[in-house]
């Protein structure tokens, strides 16, 4: 649809270009702002350029399928700086366009020539058709001048043709008949096609008891819903402007209170009446609102909207008032909106229970203290029921602080609960350390109910709740290793300097130094019941590689008692640690022949390394020696090396190795005694030489002593 409508609006300007009336010859009368742009001769805008006025009155009266008889005046009054189109030359202004094409272009406009272009204009605006003279239509139908247009010309007066502070105009007057349809609203519609009597403002007059209805150029309308003045000239567009008129109607009003009820106001609170009006866009109806009771008006308030407390005004609770609003228009017209509401003095009473449910527990409350105490985790509930004199209904409302904008509701009867738990005020792991460590205050939580009737009036009553500590503490562990912080899932290796750390624990409640610690490694107890500066930074010693487990116990001043179990593994030594475990030396015995040597090593060590055999500058080739894991394990592998002995002793042979991961590297010495034949025969002919001594010697003792005495 819109863009059906801009198409009809672009056509329409098409074709209002080309029927402009004569009096503007050519379609530049569509361009406004042109014009102005265009009179070179004189600094003032269109509108201090054209001044006047126009008025058409019908007179009426105005049925359907009838006559319609209206009259028209016009009276307009027009720079002559300010050139025509009813000539050429529009940008040289008025008095040059007459002197150059009704005169003898000598500078000079004399009578004569005043005389003909008074006459071009009188011709031009000789018209009997409404809308091609500038008017108007009336139910689609032009109304017609069939006496014709009685025009007056003031022409400019004689002088020269560059003066700039004279005017000239026309004054026309014309009795308008026409025809009605069938239709309830009535319709006129102004060309708007940049005639220059569409410059001036139109002032409408409709007959008694009619009035405006509808535009949608509503905005250029002003005035009275009966006499209203069309400013044309404002238009935005070339499009004719609709106008819908009517038979006046009473106006509609539509009234409201707050605070919203059924039936009921408050007697010692404020009622807000507000009402609106509706009628033609150019009515303001009057509003005036009374206030009575037993047919007497107590209070009259001139004004859309009025505030009302009924004990100002005499009332007491049971009463019934009645609140008027009535809607005046210019015709004198009315409406009424009327609202019977009784008056409510006494606030809605309850009963109601309340009860801690803890760990299963049911445990009663007495609602009339005003501080209620409930262990953190326990669940609050809350019966109520509500009733109201007026025996209408009560909302029932139910506001706590346990979280931003928590509320709950019913209606007469409900039953409200919630968990209770320790607020943002206690420790936590979000504040720091030190923080964390120092005692806090236990969480006190707020509860209010409420209870509203019909009219508003209000019953309330609010509570404290103390939350009690129900929360162990809360157990972190972790580690140090050669006094670096380290987490459960750091690198721990073998041989390092082990503690146990629990600085970052914490109670919601209670001091770190006011808990009680127990802990153990691997089934071994390290303390027993224990406080914080036992506990805070605890020796392990060194642990074997392998997993290992920490039980953790905790308890708070009331009781409350946390276990925890941590795991966490020893790796294997950092580094590269290569162990030679076997050695073997095999092949020749004597200087010069060749020997074989075989090695077991090991790699103790996480990082990778690489290893190989060398004597005297010569050596065998690397080998790999991945680093030991928890899951693998240690590495070995042999390195077999073969080497031509050169003397008896090895004290020159080395197992070279390295690893560019540690960035560390090492050789170990490998000592070998090799035995020759040579000197093993050597060896047995020193032995037998001292058996035979030794036999000698035996026998010249054995003969010594078995020798007869002399």
């Amino acid at each position: 649809m819109a863009r059906t409508d801009t198409l009809i609006v672009l056509v329409c300007l098409l074709v209002a270009s080309f029927i402009a009336p004569a009096e503007y010859g050519d379609s530049k009368s569509l361009d406004i702002e042109g014009q102005m742009k265009a009179n070179s001769n004189s600094g003032q805008n269109q509108s201090a350029q054209i001044q006047g006025i126009a008025f058409l009155n019908i007179s009426g009266p105005i049925m359907h399928s009838s006559s319609l008889n209206a009259t028209w005046f016009a009276k307009i009054l027009i720079s002559e700086g300010y050139g025509t189109d009813l000539l050429e030359n529009r940008s040289l202004g008025l008095l040059y366009q007459i002197d150059s094409q009704l005169g003898n272009s000598d500078g000079w406009v004399d009578s004569e020539e005043s005389e003909n272009f008074s006459e071009l204009v009188e011709s031009a605006r000789n018209w009997t058709d409404g809308a091609a003279g500038g008017c108007c239509s009336f139910d689609y139908v032009p109304l017609y001048a069939l006496d014709g247009n009685s025009v007056i010309v003031q022409p400019p007066e004689a002088g020269p043709v560059n003066r700039t502070n004279g005017t000239w105009g026309w004054t026309e007057s014309a009795n308008l008949s026409g025809t009605t349809d069938g239709r309830t609203m009535r319709i006129i519609d102004l060309p708007r096609v940049g005639a220059l009597i569409e410059e001036v403002p139109l002032k409408i007059s409709l007959p008694e008891d009619w009035e405006i209805s509808f535009s949608p150029m509503i905005e250029i309308i002003s005035g009275e819903p009966r006499n209203f003045t069309i400013n044309r000239s404002q238009a935005p567009v070339a499009y004719d402007i609709r106008i819908t008129v009517g038979e006046n109607l009473p106006p509609s009003v539509s009234a409201s209170r707050f605070p919203a009820s059924t039936s009921t106001i408050a007697l010692g609170k404020t009622s807000i009446f507000s009402a609106v009006c509706n009628d033609s866009p150019l009515e303001a109806p009057h509003i005036q609102w009374s206030v009575s009771k037993d047919e007497s008006v107590l209070a009259n308030f001139d004004n859309p909207w009025f505030e009302l407390i009924p004990s100002e005004h005499g009332f007491s609770h049971g009463e019934v008032t009645v609140i008027m609003a009535t809607c005046t228009d210019s015709h004198g017209m009315t409406s009424h909106w009327q609202d019977n509401v009784v008056i409510d003095g006494l606030a809605p009473s309850w009963t109601g229970e309340i009860t801690i449910i803890h760990d299963t527990e049911e445990i009663p409350q007495d609602f009339t203290e005003t501080v209620i105490e409930a262990h953190a985790g326990s669940e609050l509930v809350f019966t109520v029921n509500g009733t109201d004199e007026m025996g209408l209904p009560v909302v029932v409302e139910l506001f706590t602080n346990i979280s931003e904008g928590w509320r709950q509701y019913g209606t007469n009867q409900k039953s409200f609960s919630f968990t209770v738990n320790q607020g943002t005020g206690v420790n936590g792991a979000h504040i720091s350390v030190e923080e964390r460590h120092q005692p806090k205050e236990p969480t006190m939580l707020s509860m209010l109910l409420q209870l509203s009737d019909d009219a508003g009036n209000i019953a309330s009553q609010e509570w404290e709740i103390r939350v009690l500590d129900a929360n162990s503490p809360t157990i972190l562990m972790d580690l140090v290793a050669n006094g670096i912080n380290l987490e459960l899932d750091d690198r721990v290796h073998e041989n390092d300097q082990v503690q146990l750390s629990f600085s970052r624990s914490f109670d919601d409640l209670d001091a770190i130094e006011d808990l009680v610690w127990s802990v153990s490694l691997d089934e071994t107890s390290l303390v027993s019941n224990v406080g914080w500066s036992s506990v805070e930074l605890l020796e392990a010693a060194q642990l074997l590689q392998g997993d290992h487990e920490a039980m953790v116990t905790a308890t708070d001043s009331s009781g409350n008692t946390r276990i925890e179990s941590f795991v966490f593994a020893i790796l294997p030594k950092s580094g590269a640690h290569l162990v030679v475990l076997e050695k073997s030396l095999s092949g020749g015995t004597e200087i010069g022949t060749l020997a074989s040597v075989s090695v077991l090593v090991e790699n103790q060590g996480t990082d990778h390394a690489f290893a190989r055999i060398c004597m005297e500058g010569n050596c065998s080739r690397y080998e790999e020696f991945p680093g030991a894991t928890l899951d693998a394990g240690k590495t070995s592998s042999t390195i077999d090396y073969e080497f031509v002995i050169s003397n008896l002793t090895t004290d020159n042979l080395w197992l070279q190795w390295d690893s560019a991961t540690a960035g560390t590297n090492g050789a170990i010495s490998i000592e070998f005694v090799i035995e020759s034949e040579n000197r093993a025969a050597s060896g047995l002919v020193s032995v037998a030489l001292a058996l035979i001594a030794v036999l000698a010697t035996a026998v010249f003792y054995a003969r010594r002593n078995t020798s007869p005495e002399p």
